[in-house]
């Protein structure tokens, strides 16, 4: 199957059979409509399919559907809108996800929107006007407006549709351009009257209105379409018409020759044309060069400042290369000349301006004696001959705003394209784009145009790691391109084997003069010395991205000189900004720069002191974790024996208005790395406390798989050291591992060594937190009778000991026994006072979960309205517990409603609670909703051999989990759906299992 994907117009998404049946069909409207339901997902969709191919922020996301408003849970929600776009468009796209945003890549079919970029680019080639007249009327019968109009209703979707509109206008009037050169100008004048009805100010598009309608034989219309436009502007902007309105009405009034412009006369001024040769294998960075070209087309009045673009990006990222290509693209614009000079703003003596002055003003036809000498003289000459003229002055390698001031033109008629490695952020009114890395598409498309064909029949895979290993990097790229065409000699395999070694990569990117260390070594030269030696600190970091508290530890600062530092190693592109979670801004390296940012701290920093900052960094996130774990917990249980850094500043750092535990969620990854870090390291006790810290997060979340690397590389370093009381605290983790998995027998065995291990060395604060863990894994287990008394027990010792949180966590599995034993007036007093001391305590995890079994006891009572209370006080705490919070509320819902005869409510919030605990991959959860579904099937009798299906796939669950009296319960179900149809044999056996299962449960 393949798909077209129609954005510029209402968005629209159509079957079409095969690839190719696109191309045959010329018509991008065709084919069988799929449906995407739901307006966030159709503006989600849009805006993927606009960054095509690359990441989309979470942050951009929430902006365009809800500007800076976003609902707290405005993640799920995207992401729930994302699970739908995967259903609906299956396999004809690959939508990747993480936590920083979204990448849509079209697998099988073409956007509206690539394809009349590809005309457009297709027509700037053109080799005469009626070739790129073709070529632009093709790309302009794509347009259907409104276009995204399922974006304009937030502030950041009329930005997008504003911009696409730009788009649009430019081409409208590329190829009004072609079609006057080329003759046709009757059609013309009839496209361009609608297209002004829309955009009346569009001065250059009635200009080219009137030259249309004079070249057609039709001057009285011309001049009366000059003559409306005239009173607009007076009327709407209080402003004469601008120059080209002007000379179009000067020409219908000369009664110019009407089958071509009017000749001049003037002497002509010479026409520099001072760009560099654009790349001829020039790849990627098409978004970019469209919002520059967007920029730098717009129509200005000769009253207005010139139109300035700044393209900012870290060195070999693609700057110049970008700029020159867009020059050249904009020489039918600019008719005047292109001025260009390389301002060295990199280097050790960037160039005075007062040179390129010099340069620029022979270039525009001033002699060489007559050059003023005067710096000042020269910038009022240069800015008097550009006054009137179209001028593109591309100005590459900036230093600063400085540097530049005295080479802007003063004219709206000439348009600034700067390139450079700092933000220029005082430059008003500038459009600023920041290169990033490019697309892996791109990345193996530039490879393959860079080597005269060596790379062919080059495997997906061996390109794949060769673009990896270059980061994506342009510079790094055509320097692997120029060694594969100059050694042919090399294999493709030895290549990548060598940028494989990290240590030694940067010297594997060298050819000739093109070499990525010395690139990088540009900018950081130019540092001030704490900025260089925050830069190479940061780079001994293995998190992939960091915040501020971590970069005040590296260096072991205030957090106010930490954020100056991070500022500037910013505006040079020294450090990404990787996003904004919470308010708060996340910063991380270029793959290659974290490799040259390590050099510099083995060359530059001594051993002690690269292994101290690594410490104080893992410091700094292990006291983040005691905050989040008091903040969700209560309280820390265990005695803390590593080194924290600065938990004052640590905690200062993070945001008032977002609960602890979220905010580290943000550091999940960096948490891995930073536990593996510490191991290699051979620091046992940070390594232990790093993985035990995580735990609170990997439970609520349920990050099973990193909760369980923590632990393996903790424990090996824990028993190489002999850390006995490490290897106790690991054993409690690993308990609550296996618990979640439903492993209960091995949880229990864990828990059991960790008191052994903690008696032995004399641990009584760490016997006490495995004790309180022990009723966790009796319940399960059937041994109701042993739960209550450990979890008594525990409570009281608890209790006397301080350590409050602790005692309630144990406490709340008595009330569970007792619910399960046949007793809920009894849960029903002990979870009461559970709830109750949580809310005292502030620990919204037990609030949340004792407030769902309290409502259960609730109605094992047959108290509907308490049980309504108290699911009503669980539905407001559902976040605090992670993604299980969904569960919870599902299936006491559920519960109610079902106990109310509500059936049909009953079963949508039951089989949601099914669909919820399959996407949790949680047994436990699916059999205990599905007791209920068969309970419900029991009372309304509604087509019960599916009914019983369901049964037997239960007793498969339960049985799978060894939780007796889960599996009691749904055999007894089982028993009387097949007593309701008949079948007492089969209803006698699983009631006579049921039974004995229910006896053994004491």
């Amino acid at each position: 199957m393949a798909v077209v994907f129609r954005i510029l117009g209402r968005l629209e998404v159509s079957e079409v059979g095969t690839v190719s049946d696109v191309e045959d069909a010329g018509d991008l409207g065709v084919g069988t409509p799929i449906a995407i339901a739901g307006g966030h997902a159709r503006q989600l969709l849009g805006v993927l399919l606009l960054h095509e191919g690359r990441l989309v922020g979470i942050d951009t996301l929430a902006e365009v559907l809800w500007d800076d408003d976003p609902p707290p849970s405005c993640r799920k929600l995207i992401q729930a809108r994302m699970s739908q776009l995967r259903r609906s468009l299956g396999a004809v796209v690959e939508l990747d996800g993480s936590r920083d945003g979204y990448r849509l890549t079209v697998r099988a079919g073409t956007v509206d929107l690539r394809e009349h970029r590809a005309l457009v680019r297709d027509a700037a080639s053109g080799t005469t006007p009626a070739d790129t007249e073709v070529l632009l009327d093709r790309a302009l019968s794509l347009w259907h407006w409104p276009a995204l109009a399922e974006l304009a209703g937030t502030a950041r979707g009329a930005r997008i549709v504003a911009d696409l509109t730009e788009e649009y206008l430019a081409t409208v009037e590329a190829h009004a351009d072609a079609a006057l050169a080329s003759g046709r100008c009757p059609a013309l004048a009839a496209r361009l009257a609608p297209v002004l009805d829309e955009h009346p100010l569009r001065e250059r598009i009635r200009a080219q209105l009137m030259r249309a309608l004079h070249r057609a034989g039709r001057q009285a219309d011309a001049l009366a379409v000059f003559d409306r436009g005239r009173r607009l502007l007076a009327d709407e902007l209080g402003v004469d018409p601008g120059q080209e309105l002007r000379a179009a009405h000067a020409e219908i009034l000369a009664g110019d020759d009407p089958a071509g412009p009017a000749v001049r006369t003037e002497p002509v001024a010479p026409v520099p044309r001072q760009l560099p040769p654009a790349l001829g294998d020039f790849t990627g960075q098409w978004a970019e060069l469209a919002e520059i070209e967007a920029v730098l087309r717009a129509e200005r009045a000769h009253d207005e400042p010139a139109a300035v673009v700044t393209v900012s990006g870290l060195g070999g990222i693609g700057k110049t290369a970008l700029a020159v290509q867009a020059g050249h693209r904009l020489k039918t614009v600019y008719t005047d000349g292109q001025l260009f000079a390389v301002l060295g703003g990199a280097r050790a003596q960037p160039v005075d301006p007062a040179i390129v002055l010099g340069r620029f003003l022979r270039a525009l036809g001033v002699p060489a004696t007559a050059v003023p000498d005067d710096p000042e003289e020269r910038g009022e000459l240069y800015r008097s001959l550009l006054a009137e003229r179209r001028v593109l002055v591309v100005l590459d390698d900036v230093l600063d705003e400085a540097q530049l001031a005295p080479l802007l033109p003063a004219s709206g008629t000439c348009g600034v394209l700067v390139t450079g490695r700092v933000r220029l952020g005082a430059l008003g009114g500038a459009r600023r784009v920041v290169l990033g890395e490019m697309s892996e598409a791109d990345s193996v498309a530039l490879l393959r145009n860079s080597t005269d064909g060596r790379l062919a029949a080059a495997a997906d895979a061996e390109l794949s790691a060769l673009v990896g290993l270059c980061a994506r990097l342009p510079l790094a790229l055509r320097i692997v391109g120029s060694l594969l065409a100059s050694r042919p000699h090399w294999r493709l395999a030895d290549l990548v084997s060598r940028l494989a070694d990290e240590q030694h990569r940067l010297d594997a990117l060298r050819y000739r003069d093109l070499e990525v260390r010395a690139s990088f070594g540009l900018s950081y030269a130019g540092l001030r010395p704490a900025a260089g030696r925050l830069f190479r600190l940061l780079g001994l970091l293995e998190a992939p991205d960091f915040p501020l508290w971590a970069a005040a530890a590296v260096v072991d600062s205030e957090l106010g000189a930490a954020q100056d530092l991070l500022d500037e190693l910013v505006d040079v592109h020294l450090l990404d900004v990787t996003g904004t979670p919470h308010g708060q801004a996340r910063y991380g390296f270029h793959d290659l720069l974290r490799a040259y940012a390590r050099e510099r701290a083995e060359a530059e920093e001594p051993a002690a002191g690269r292994h101290a900052a690594v410490v104080r960094a893992l410091g700094a996130l292990l006291a983040f974790t005691d905050i989040a774990d008091r903040d969700h917990m209560g309280q820390n249980m265990f005695q803390r024996d590593a080194p924290r850094w600065r938990p004052d500043l640590v905690g200062a750092s993070l945001p008032p208005d977002v609960l602890p535990m979220t905010v580290l969620d943000t550091e999940r990854t960096a948490l891995v790395a930073a536990v593996r870090q510490a191991a290699d390291l051979g620091r046992d006790e940070l390594c232990c406390e790093l993985a035990v810290g995580g735990q609170a997060l990997f439970e609520t979340e349920r990050y099973f798989d990193d909760w369980q690397t923590c632990y393996d590389t903790a424990m090996d370093l824990a028993r190489t050291a002999g850390n006995l009381r490490g290897q106790a605290r690991l054993l409690i983790s690993m308990a609550g591992l296996r618990y979640l998995r439903r492993r209960y027998g091995p949880a229990e065995e864990a828990n059991t060594e960790a008191m052994h291990l903690f008696e032995r060395i004399g641990d009584q604060r760490g016997y006490l937190e495995a004790l309180s863990n022990a009723p966790f894994f009796l319940v399960p287990n059937g041994r109701l009778t042993e739960a209550i008394t450990a979890g008594g027990e525990a409570f009281e010792r608890l209790t006397a000991n301080g350590q409050a949180a602790a005692a309630l966590h144990a406490y709340s599995q008595v009330g569970l026994a007792h619910l399960q034993a046949g007793r809920p007036g009894t849960a029903v007093a002990v979870l009461a006072e559970i709830v109750a001391g949580a809310r005292e305590q502030g620990i919204r995890t037990l609030v949340a979960r004792d407030t769902y079994w309290l409502g259960q006891a609730e109605l094992a009572l047959g108290h509907q309205p308490e049980a309504e209370k108290a699911f009503t006080e669980l539905s407001a705490h559902v976040d605090d517990i992670g993604p299980s919070g969904d569960f919870y509320a599902a299936h006491a819902w559920g519960c109610l409603h079902l106990a109310r005869g509500e059936y049909a409510d009953a079963r949508r919030r039951l089989l949601e609670g099914v669909e919820i605990a399959r996407g949790l991959h949680d047994p436990l959860f699916e059999a205990r909703v599905l007791v209920e579904l068969l309970d419900l099937h029991l009372r309304d009798g509604d087509d019960l051999p599916a009914a019983i299906s369901l049964g037997e796939h239960a007793v498969g669950v339960a049985r799978g989990i060894n939780y007796p009296y889960l599996l009691a319960g749904i055999l007894d179900k089982l028993a009387r759906l097949h007593t309701a149809t008949g079948d007492d044999t089969a209803a006698d056996r699983l009631a006579g299992e049921a039974a004995t299962l229910y006896a053994g449960i004491r």
